[in-house]
């Protein structure tokens, strides 16, 4: 009895830090192989790279939890920074980028409207938004790309603070704020609740409904955040700007220890599954990979950790 429960225990730990000494197993690699790797300024680098899809695996980090899926996001992403950038001509750019924040939450809330309340499948949904709202983003920009005008705007994605890119700061305050909600609120305690028994929770009184919509309310607003970081970022904004960060950021997510069947998550970890899919992304343009070749490696991965997941569910 107690050496299964060590087996058990062990096996918790392997699946909980896993992707922590994968991390730094490949960080002790590469810093042997590659000079420079562990200096700060390419720590900064490759956290600034990561700022986008950061903030937006921060809002997918909630939705998984809490039992959802989202593949709007990629999408959504699009329409903010469209928006945001679009709106400049009217109005200053942080009423534009407040009125884009309240969009992505929107579009959040009728995602999980339509899961929680009319109880389509969120992965339909989701599937059904995304398209709504990428034709959204064709009529927008009616096709062409959009450019920043205004400097200002521009310091959110290129500026710094001291030697720290801003992006870097966003993501750092982003991960720091969700990470307290996630593990000592209410709403972040329910939202892993939904995961683990959803209807043993609405059993006990909580409002399960409000709580699972919230999950999607959350991102829809970190998409939409992120959408703002990449408008000025890169200072342009396309029709076809955030096709595939969905996957990339259900892939960090799941990655970084996130259940695919809810309950149980960490937006620490996810930041960790961010940067490895990152850094695996560096190694391999370094060493010449075909991005087709990256994506099947990185489908690979998904199903792998999609794997671990239910293998450990499975032990338990």
């Amino acid at each position: 009895m107690n050496k299964k429960m060590n087996l058990n225990l062990t096996w918790y730990s392997i699946k909980k830090n896993g992707i922590l000494f994968i991390f730094i197993l490949l960080c002790i690699f590469l810093s042997i192989i590659t000079p420079g790797f562990l200096s700060s300024a390419n720590i900064l680098n490759i956290l600034r790279q990561s700022s986008i899809i950061g903030v937006m695996a921060i809002g997918t980090t909630f939705v998984i939890i809490g039992a959802g899926f989202d593949i709007s996001v990629g999408s959504l992403l699009a329409l903010s920074a469209a928006m945001c950038v679009g709106l400049q001509n009217y109005m200053h750019w942080s009423l534009a980028i407040l009125l884009v924040l309240v969009v992505g939450s929107l579009v959040g809330l009728l995602n999980g409207f339509l899961a929680a309340k009319i109880h389509i499948p969120a992965i339909i949904a989701t599937l059904g938004t995304m398209t709504i709202v990428r034709g959204l983003v064709y009529l927008y920009t009616g096709g062409y790309p959009l450019y920043v005008e205004a400097p200002d705007f521009a310091f959110i994605g290129n500026g710094y603070l001291g030697p720290i890119p801003f992006p870097v700061v966003i993501l750092v305050i982003m991960v720091a704020f969700w990470q307290f909600i996630l593990v000592r609120t209410r709403f972040g305690r329910y939202a892993c609740a939904l995961g683990g028994n959803k209807e043993a929770v609405r059993l006990s009184g909580v409002k399960v409904d409000y709580y699972h919509i919230l999950t999607f309310v959350v991102g829809g607003l970190m998409a939409a955040m992120a959408g703002v970081i990449y408008a000025a970022r890169l200072l342009s904004v396309t029709p076809l700007a955030g096709q595939g960060y969905e996957l990339d950021a259900i892939a960090a997510t799941v990655i970084g220890g996130t259940s695919v069947s809810g309950g149980e998550g960490s937006v620490v970890r996810t930041l960790v599954g961010v940067l490895l899919l990152n850094i695996i992304a560096n190694v391999f343009n370094l060493l010449g990979i075909h991005i087709y070749v990256q994506y099947v490696i990185k489908g690979a991965i998904i199903l792998s950790a999609v794997g671990f997941d239910t293998f450990s569910k499975f032990r338990e």
